[in-house]
């Protein structure tokens, strides 16, 4: 072996070993998290990067494997995203791939008649395009495609290379999948548990939903992460399970409650997480159900905890539930009104409830009436 063939080959090795690093360390982050869309998200970007693409797309099979649609992209601009519609198989060069279950290179892509959008790839300059099936269980449930604005770019060692990345990428979505539909077992049943408190007392009912709904505004003005926001979506819609366990006379009394009334009904946030403590999925929400009625000053129960001892759950929490429940009839008196009731979370701010959360609550509030 020539010294020049030693050296080429050297070269290739190195290459190899740096794709095939790249490529572990791509499947490591792709399988990082089990949200679909940021799964969608990574892979798109990754395989833009390991392969030095210009851009990427990723298409999922409709769910009668009929169409290939859209799911994410990267490298295109949001206006060109919009503008690319689904796919039939068989049509343009992803419906082929799904057809003929093979990758495809296209190595002049404004040339390529089979393309279904050539005024995109002359907008972007792009001129070579390589394709290739997501394959789940022998099974093809979409396509993995990248592009490059440099012709005949691509060769079968970019295809193989590709391929191995998409094979971790399949992976990846069907365990995103699997644990959304996890998700919404979960929150189904949850939802369930919500219904039956709520029929407890028919004046209250839908209350547990409308804090959620609440509760999910001030998270993501918060830019709370995906774990809390689930954890607070659960926790706000069984915030009163505790109240399964308390007679149904004593929550719809038609007047206040008297001293020993009122000493069973501050029993629930104990129950509820007590409760919740039990189911294991549930455990996580037992701090926020058992906090969301203490107080900023110390004053509240069952713990008398204060400020930031409290969960930040139990304090959005605490400024919800008060809100809902000032604007909604109770059997002791009738709704306040939104202005009203604003004044009130603005009187307790810094003593009954978190100064920073009421501001950022009545700002999400006003933007909606907006």
């Amino acid at each position: 072996m020539s010294s020049k063939e030693k050296k080429t080959l050297k070269k290739d090795l190195e290459k190899k070993i740096k794709q095939l690093s790249a490529l572990y360390e791509v499947g490591k982050s792709i399988t990082s998290t089990l949200h679909l869309d940021e799964v969608l998200k990574l892979i798109t970007r990754k395989a833009e990067k390991i392969m030095g693409a210009s851009s990427c797309s990723l298409r999922l099979l409709d769910e009668k494997g009929e169409e290939l649609i859209l799911k994410c992209a990267s490298g295109f601009g949001d206006r060109s995203y919009k503008r690319k519609k689904s796919l039939k198989v068989g049509e343009s060069i992803a419906g082929r791939v799904v057809r003929d279950g093979k990758p495809y290179i296209i190595n002049d892509l404004p040339k390529e008649r089979y393309y279904k959008y050539p005024y995109l790839a002359k907008q972007k300059g792009l001129r070579s395009l390589v394709t290739v099936p997501l394959v789940q269980r022998a099974k093809i449930i979409g396509v993995l495609s990248i592009y490059n604005r440099e012709p005949f770019k691509y060769t079968d060692e970019d295809v193989r290379l590709l391929s191995m990345f998409a094979s971790q990428a399949a992976i990846a979505i069907e365990n995103a999948k699997l644990y959304e539909q996890a998700n919404l077992g979960y929150l189904n049943t949850i939802k369930t548990l919500s219904n039956i408190i709520d029929a407890k007392d028919s004046q209250t009912y839908g209350h547990s939903e409308r804090v959620m709904a609440h509760c999910m505004d001030v998270a993501s003005r918060l830019k709370l992460g995906e774990h809390d926001r689930e954890v607070l979506r659960y926790a706000s819609l069984l915030h009163d399970i505790g109240k399964i366990g308390i007679d149904v006379g004593l929550l719809r009394k038609p007047s206040r409650l008297n001293y020993n009334e009122w000493k069973i009904m501050v029993m629930h946030p104990i129950l509820g997480s007590g409760i919740v403590e039990q189911i294991g999925f549930l455990s996580e929400l037992a701090p926020i159900i058992l906090r969301h009625h203490e107080r900023c000053d110390g004053k509240g129960y069952p713990g008398r905890l204060k400020k930031e001892m409290i969960p930040l759950g139990a304090r959005i929490l605490s400024v919800v539930d008060a809100y809902e429940s000032m604007v909604s009839d109770r059997p002791y008196r009738k709704a306040l009104s939104t202005s009203r009731a604003k004044e009130e979370l603005l009187k307790g701010a810094g003593t009954q409830f978190d100064p920073k959360i009421v501001d950022i609550f009545l700002k999400t509030i006003n933007k909606k009436r907006r």
